[in-house]
């Protein structure tokens, strides 16, 4: 199939990066029904709306009331799996973390964070949890400043990066740094908050490669707990869903997955 032209991330317009924008909640309904989900499995739908809703209302606003624990990392690793590539034994390191030093690590990495604004330093804090490389903990800390921190998504990679072409990524800080730096561009350019462009990025991507865009919609109402209760089909996991390591941010270390 043919595909849609892209965009360039140095030329798209404030108007057209709104209507990408826009576009997503029915990018998202339509891959989370074609997916669906095993019995006692949260949607993709659901999932993102914890990605983009209640972890960014509990977290991201620069003076978060609780610490991010556990069980907020699994789900938000669960949605980054459904979300983009399986990576089959992520869930399992990252669960296998005990909750206390989960919490701490967290906490101290974000202290880092607010008092040098510190990337760098605050991934490499991050990714002393295992299961947790350079790509996830830019998850974790793009819930914590969603407006300034983007998260390292293939997708925003192959558009901001690569100029839409699906190359081969490293998931080292130099790609991140890059990654980090176009995002905040676009943003100045064109006064966006990075994960906006996160989500342009997303269905700019797949758009590109169904050739088909997705229809306007509004965002999905169901609850992750309603989700959950659910029993949805199971779906085969596609042929290119399989596991691929992120290099360490700055030393060699055993468990790191993306």
């Amino acid at each position: 199939m043919a595909s849609t032209a892209m965009p360039s991330p140095d030329s798209v317009s404030a108007s057209e990066f709104q209507e990408f924008l826009e576009r997503y909640p029915a990018c998202i309904a339509a891959i989370s029904d074609a997916k669906g989900a095993k019995p006692g499995q949260q949607t993709l739908a659901a999932l993102d709306q914890y990605r983009y809703g209640t972890a960014l209302d509990t977290y991201g606003s620069g003076n978060p009331v609780v610490a991010m624990g556990l069980d907020d990392v699994k789900t938000l690793v669960e949605w980054k799996l459904r979300h983009g590539k399986f990576r089959p034994t992520l869930m399992k390191l990252v669960s296998s973390n005990d909750p206390s030093f989960v919490k701490d690590t967290i906490q101290n990495a974000i202290k880092h964070y607010r008092d040098k604004s510190d990337i760098a330093g605050t991934l490499d804090i991050l990714t002393h949890l295992k299961g947790i490389g350079p790509a996830t903990a830019s998850l974790l800390l793009a819930a914590h400043d969603p407006d300034n921190v983007m998260f390292f998504a293939d997708e925003a990679f192959y558009w901001l990066c690569c100029n839409g072409s699906k190359a081969p990524i490293k998931y080292n800080m130099k790609e991140y740094k890059e990654l980090n730096d176009r995002a905040r561009a676009l943003a100045k350019r064109l006064d966006v908050k990075a994960v906006e462009i996160e989500r342009v990025a997303f269905v700019v991507m797949r758009e590109a490669s169904t050739g088909m865009p997705a229809k306007t919609a509004s965002p999905p109402t169901e609850s992750p707990a309603e989700s959950a209760g659910k029993k949805q089909p199971a779906k085969r996991k596609s042929s290119g869903d399989g596991p691929a390591a992120e290099a360490p941010v700055r030393r060699s270390k055993r468990g790191k997955q993306a």
